[in-house]
C-alpha cells in the first residue's frame, strides 16, 4: 500500500475488542483524518474509503448482560491442491535489490504485542422493501450491541489503515503530480440497501458483478480464529512495506519477504501460523469464494527477474519490459499526458497486501474482497495487465467513474485496447474500466 497509509504498527486485534470503546472510536477517526492529510504521492491503491458512519442515536449497551458476539459463518473448505514450498532464495541474486546495501542501522525491536481474541465480524443487515419477492427472506436487523459492536470494528479497521508507518529506510524517488499513493483496495462505493437475491447461479453472479459491494446470503466469511491471524500477518507485511519502500514492495518476492521479517527486528518474524494461513490463502481453491478467475501464477516462491522489469518514472510503478512497457508507451502517446500508471506489475507480496486489506474491510467478508481484489495467484497483474486513470482522479481512478471521463472515452475510441473486467464479466468481479489487458 501506500506510506501515511498503511497498516503500520497498530493492533488492530485489541481495537477489535468488545473494550474498544466509542470515545476511543472517536479518537481512531481523528487519527485517520490527520494520516490521510500527510500522505506522500501515487501508487494504484491505497487506503480504505471513510468507514460508514455510526447510527444517529446509538443505544449504549445493557452492563448486566452483554450480547454475545455472532460468529461468523466458517469459511467454505479448499479443494487439496498441492503446495511446493522452496528455500529462501538470496537477495543478492536479484539485481535491484543492490540498493537494499545502503540501508540504515535499524532501531532497537518493537516491544511484543499479547494477542487477544479480536471480536467476530459482523454483517451488517439492513432493512428490506416493504415487499420483498416471496423467495427472499428478509434477514433481521441487528440488535443495539451489535450496532456498536461493528462500529468499533469499522473504526478499529480504519485506524489501523490509516496508522503511520515506521519509516522508510530506502530513500524514496519524488512522485510526479498531485495523486496521493492509492491503490484500489482503498476505493469502494455504498452497497445497495437490499439486493433481491436470483435463484439462478448465472444470474445470481452478474447481481453479483453490479452489487460487489453488498453481502449475499451464501457468501464465504474467514473464521473468527482465521480474522485474528490475517490482522496480525498484514501488519506484519506493512511494516515490510515500509522498510523495503513502496516502489521495491511491487515487486518483492514472498521468501524475501519472509527474510526480511526474520531478520529485521522492527518487523518481527512471521509466526508458524500466519505462515501457514498465509499459504493456505494462495493454494485454496477461490471459486468457493464465488471467484472464477483463472489461477496465472502457480507457486508462492515465484520471483519476478529484475532485468524483465522497468521503473515507469514519476509513477512509483513497474512494468514488464516488452509488451506491456509498449502498449503503455502507445497509450500515453495516443491519450494524452493527463493519462498515467496507477498501478503496474505486481508480485505476490503486494497482491496479498491488497486482497487482505479488503478482507479486513469488508469485515471478514472474503468473498466480497474477491469481487474487488483478485486473491494472491489470480491476478494478470503478475503477467503483464496494468492500470491506468487520470492524473489528479484520485480514489476515483478506481471506481466506475473512471468509465465518464475524457481519458477513458479516448481509450475506448482507439478501438484497439480491451478491458479485463468488463460490465457483463462472468469472473464474479466488479466491473473496472481502468483495468487494461495486455495478456
Amino acid at each position: 500500500m501506500a506510506a501515511g497509509t498503511g497498516y503500520a504498527t497498530l493492533d488492530m486485534i485489541r481495537r477489535s475488542s468488545p473494550e474498544w470503546a466509542i470515545s476511543q472510536a472517536e479518537k481512531a477517526r481523528k487519527a485517520a483524518e490527520d494520516a490521510l492529510k500527510s500522505g506522500p504521492v501515487s501508487d494504484e491503491g491505497a487506503l480504505a474509503s471513510a468507514p460508514p458512519q455510526p447510527p444517529a442515536q446509538p443505544v449504549q449497551p445493557q452492563p448486566t448482560q452483554p450480547t454475545a458476539p455472532i460468529e461468523p459463518a466458517p469459511a467454505t473448505p479448499a479443494s487439496d491442491i498441492a503446495r511446493q514450498r522452496t528455500p529462501l532464495a538470496d537477495p543478492a541474486a536479484d539485481g535491484w535489490r543492490e540498493t537494499f546495501a545502503r540501508q540504515q542501522a535499524l532501531q532497537p525491536e518493537l516491544p511484543q504485542k499479547v494477542p487477544q481474541t479480536p471480536q467476530a465480524p459482523v454483517v451488517a443487515q439492513t432493512e428490506p422493501t416493504p415487499t420483498p419477492a416471496p423467495a427472499i427472506t428478509p434477514a433481521p436487523q441487528p440488535s443495539p450491541q451489535d450496532r456498536l459492536d461493528r462500529l468499533a470494528r469499522q473504526e478499529a479497521a480504519q485506524q489501523s489503515l490509516t496508522d503511520k508507518p515506521i519509516d522508510n529506510v530506502l530513500p524514496t524517488e519524488p512522485l510526479a503530480v498531485n495523486d496521493s499513493l492509492l491503490d484500489e483496495s482503498q476505493a469502494s462505493t455504498d452497497a445497495p440497501v437490499y439486493v433481491e437475491e436470483s435463484q439462478d447461479q448465472a444470474e445470481k453472479v452478474r447481481q453479483k458483478v453490479e452489487h460487489f459491494e453488498y453481502d449475499f446470503s451464501d457468501d464465504v466469511f474467514v473464521t473468527q480464529a482465521d480474522f485474528q491471524t490475517l490482522v496480525s500477518a498484514l501488519e506484519r507485511i506493512n511494516r515490510v512495506q515500509a522498510y523495503v519502500g513502496h516502489g521495491n514492495f511491487n515487486i518483492i518476492a514472498f521468501d524475501d519477504m519472509v527474510r526480511y521479517a526474520r531478520y529485521q527486528p522492527r518487523i518481527g518474524e512471521f509466526t508458524p501460523r500466519e505462515l501457514d494461513y498465509l499459504e493456505q490463502l494462495f493454494y485454496d481453491d477461490v471459486r468457493d469464494l464465488g471467484f472464477f478467475g483463472e489461477r496465472v501464477i502457480s507457486r508462492l516462491d515465484h520471483r519476478l527477474n529484475a532485468n524483465d522489469i522497468q521503473k515507469i518514472q514519476g509513477t512509483g510503478h513497474f512494468l514488464l519490459r516488452g509488451q506491456s512497457e509498449s502498449f503503455y508507451n502507445q497509450l500515453r502517446a495516443q491519450v494524452g499526458d493527463s493519462l498515467i500508471l496507477t498501478s503496474g506489475v505486481r508480485g505476490v507480496v503486494k497482491q496479498y497486501h491488497l486482497f487482505m486489506a479488503k478482507v479486513v474491510q469488508a469485515e471478514g467478508n472474503i468473498s466480497r474482497a474477491s469481487r474487488s481484489l483478485a486473491p494472491p495467484g489470480h491476478s494478470y497483474h503478475a503477467i503483464g495487465d496494468f492500470d491506468v486513470g487520470r492524473v489528479g482522479g484520485g480514489l476515483s481512478n478506481f471506481t466506475s467513474d473512471f468509465a465518464e471521463t475524457d481519458e477513458y472515452k479516448r481509450l475506448r475510441d482507439l478501438g484497439f485496447v480491451h478491458i479485463r473486467y468488463t460490465q457483463d464479466n462472468e469472473f464474479g468481479v466488479r466491473f473496472e474500466p481502468w483495468h487494461i489487458r495486455v495478456v
